[in-house]
């Protein structure tokens, strides 16, 4: 007589450690790649050279007292952040995956950085939502009335920057001894607020700091206060 086979309780699976998924995805052919792909290839090599050589030349006259040198940039901070890296097949182009954007969308902050002055002030503007051109404008417009010295704020080239609103103003700024330093294409190393927003994201900014909206809008607030006292990088 057959025996009933019942109601059998599943077969435990074993725990799998991070290492050994890692080691298994390898395996079968995957890697684990940034989904954004550099764009150094597509800048001009000995631009990117001179304007190094520049940026030191013009770090060595802040030194010495005559000029401030202020990286200028904007960063966005979201709980619906894009995915940067992901598990792809081996030998093939990295597919992105796109950043859901929810009803508040998060926060942006433009900052104005002078990385390499001892005290490394820093002054920031946050804005709930993405910046424009107008919002750009008002926020350099402010910043010029407090310059102690002759000032060169170094950015990249995004339209924002680039507005005829921006170039309507250039030389209202340069009266007040403020001028702008357009970095060539492709180069976002040589703008140093990059190594700021990168310890802002992942070393200064902590998981639990995007719980909710409010939080985060709190956490970011008490960032911005604290670079240049609290939070702080060191240049070898």
């Amino acid at each position: 007589m057959p025996q009933s086979l019942g109601r059998h309780s599943p077969l435990p699976v074993p725990a799998l450690s991070r290492s050994r998924l890692c080691y298994w995805a390898r395996r079968l052919g995957f890697c684990y790649k940034r989904l954004r792909q550099s764009l150094r290839a597509r800048r001009d090599a000995l631009l990117f050279g001179f304007f190094q050589q520049e940026l030191a030349l013009l770090h060595q006259v802040e030194a010495s007292g005559g000029v401030a040198v202020v990286y200028v940039d904007e960063c966005r901070f979201s709980r619906q952040a894009p995915v940067s890296h992901a598990w792809q097949r081996r030998g093939q182009p990295a597919h992105g995956v796109p950043a859901e954007r929810g009803p508040t969308g998060g926060y942006s902050l433009l900052g104005f950085w002078q990385a390499r002055d001892p005290a490394q002030a820093f002054t920031g503007v946050l804005y709930a939502g993405a910046f424009t051109a107008d919002l750009f404008v008002a926020a350099v417009e402010q910043f010029s009335f407090t310059l102690e010295r002759p000032t060169i704020l170094v950015l990249d080239n995004a339209s924002i920057h680039r507005a005829a609103s921006v170039q309507a103003r250039l030389r209202a700024w340069a009266r007040r001894g403020l001028r702008l330093q357009f970095l060539p294409a492709y180069s976002p190393e040589l703008n140093q607020i990059e190594r700021l927003w990168h310890r802002c994201k992942h070393y200064w900014l902590r998981p639990h700091d995007y719980d909710s909206e409010a939080h985060l809008y709190e956490r970011l607030t008490q960032l911005i206060h604290g670079i240049g006292i609290q939070y702080r990088i060191t240049f070898t």
